[in-house]
């Protein structure tokens, strides 16, 4: 995949290689935020055969993922559906038999009532998975490094094909939690994109990434 902004050289963001794209131009870094926001669509993406693509169905923006990321309401949708395809036979014999076991006991209880209830009798797994209160840990709200790992992890059960956005996670990542996620990338084979304002170009602080830094003066260095 490569991004398309005029009038600099395509930038590549490959699967498997964490790519760093760093500005300290305040117009070029307003750019990228509003573009990966869907406030703008002046850049494109493209594909191997050189084929745009819009940023809504090339990238999926996570931006500061330190803040106010709600994992469950992000994949609990997808996460219903996945699960529902991995259920074995057996698994949804169960959740039928149970299922029916539990209107046939609410049922019941409505008979003490002189109103004409019902219960309907299609059982609806994703329902079922809702009753159940599925959910991410609670604890991952305080800890950066966990939500963004499971945001990477999820997003490889689902099979995202999009690159996954992200911004500023160097200013409350320690350099390990860095290298770890840098290697969680290239063992997911993921295409990952991390944008930052940032007054240093630091190409030695991520020489295991490929890594891009646009100046004030607008001269794009490249240390791929």
């Amino acid at each position: 995949m490569k991004l398309i902004y005029y009038p600099f050289k395509s930038f590549t963001i490959d699967a498997g290689v964490p790519t760093i794209l760093e500005t300290d131009n305040h117009e070029v870094y307003r750019n990228l935020l509003i573009n990966f926001t869907d406030m703008a669509d002046n850049l494109n993406f493209s594909d191997d055969t050189l084929e745009l693509i819009s940023t809504t169905k090339a990238l999926k923006w996570f931006g500061d993922a330190s803040i106010c990321t709600d994992l469950n309401k992000l994949f609990l949708p997808q996460l219903y559906k996945q699960i529902k395809l991995n259920l074995t036979a057996e698994q949804n014999r169960i959740i039928t038999d149970q299922s029916r076991t539990l209107k046939n006991v609410v049922l019941e209880a409505t008979y003490s009532l002189d109103l004409p209830l019902n219960i309907g009798d299609q059982i609806a797994t994703e329902k079922v998975l809702k009753f159940c209160d599925l959910h991410f840990d609670t604890s991952l709200s305080t800890n950066c490094y966990g939500i963004i790992e499971t945001i990477l992890k999820t997003a490889k059960e689902l099979n995202e094909q999009r690159i996954l956005g992200f911004m500023n996670i160097s200013d409350y990542l320690t350099l390990q939690e860095l290298q770890d996620l840098f290697e969680l990338i290239r063992t997911l084979d993921l295409t990952v994109l991390i944008i930052k304002f940032s007054e240093n170009q630091r190409s030695v602080e991520f020489n295991n990434c490929r890594y891009y830094y646009i100046d004030q003066d607008y001269v794009d260095w490249r240390y791929e």
